[in-house]
């Protein structure tokens, strides 16, 4: 009887492990750009290898939560041993990140979607490391089981493709060079085309939009040096844009960031059909899309002042 109820707690152990990474590996895909541009900025490697290296994180996280889910170790309990070295170096990567950046900014380890500081997460790995521990102990040596050998090995390659297909490796662009053409009204006075820049694609009737027109205003505020540029889909009627951007501005104190316009059509093409669609774009390719809860200061800084 004691014996039954081991195997019971070891498995329903393995499925809750395997379901947490598994979950944590779909966080980091939404977007994936915020978990490429993490790798990017805090590992200090290259945006197209963060790109590929994004992926291959994912994919991995997620085999090995599948196979934990599916109480599949394989030989030596390699996945066990796997997850709980990959946990050890995810929390020295998350130490190290403490003591150069704060505790004032999201790790990334459950993407934008679950944010978390780097002091939450390395609570957060030693009880998962202590679980995994547990598990490590109480797993009965695995019977030599060649289906489950095979399954285990052929799992992980399979599902790191995944990411992959879904998430074609490349870097995106927007096309900034749309808002100099003959079509765009108050035409930015930087050159989005080039360098590192905020560009927020708004709507002036949105309430979302206004909040993100907040957050940016007290970020420019704090520090104007921060090339920050909104731009607004243009009513196309004189009376009506002035009327509703003084509206906007009065409400949002905005007053201090750089605005332009442009024509209904190219602003869709460009921002999709949902608004705010803000990015940080360096030479027009997109490092980071965010949302408004992710509007943080000390992480653009830091960006801003990156290589």
């Amino acid at each position: 009887m004691k014996y039954s109820v081991k195997q019971f707690l070891i498995f329903l152990l393995s499925s809750l492990l395997g379901c947490f990474f598994i979950f944590s590996a779909f966080t980091k895909t939404q977007p994936i750009q915020h978990f490429e541009y993490t790798i990017h900025s805090q590992l200090y490697v290259p945006q197209l290898v963060s790109v590929y290296a994004a992926r291959f994180f994912i994919g991995l996280e997620a085999a090995l939560g599948l196979l934990l889910l599916l109480n599949i170790y394989g030989s030596r309990k390699w996945v066990i041993r796997a997850s709980f070295w990959l946990l050890i170096l995810f929390t020295i990567h998350l130490t190290i990140l403490y003591f150069n950046a704060g505790n004032d900014v999201n790790c990334g380890c459950m993407g934008s979607m679950v944010p978390m500081t780097p002091l939450a997460s390395i609570l957060k790995n030693i009880v998962l490391l202590i679980l995994f521990g547990l598990l490590w102990k109480y797993t009965s040596k695995p019977e030599r089981s060649t289906w489950q050998q095979i399954t285990s090995l052929l799992v992980v390659p399979v599902i790191i493709a995944v990411p992959f297909v879904i998430f074609p490796a490349q870097l995106k662009h927007i096309p900034v060079s749309k808002l100099y053409g003959p079509q765009a009204k108050h035409v930015p006075q930087a050159d989005l085309r080039h360098g590192k820049h905020f560009v927020g694609f708004l709507s002036m009737t949105c309430s979302h939009c206004r909040d993100a027109a907040r957050s940016l205003s007290a970020m420019k505020k704090a520090d104007s040096t921060l090339p920050i540029q909104l731009v607004f889909m243009d009513p196309e009627v004189d009376s009506t844009r002035n009327t509703m951007l003084n509206d906007f501005l009065e409400d949002t104190k905005a007053t201090n960031i750089p605005y332009s316009f442009l024509e209904q059509k190219p602003f869709r093409d460009i921002a999709g059909l949902f608004v705010p669609a803000m990015y940080w774009v360096n030479d027009s390719a997109i490092v980071k899309k965010l949302n408004v809860p992710d509007l943080n200061q000390k992480e653009f800084q830091l960006w801003i002042k990156s290589n």
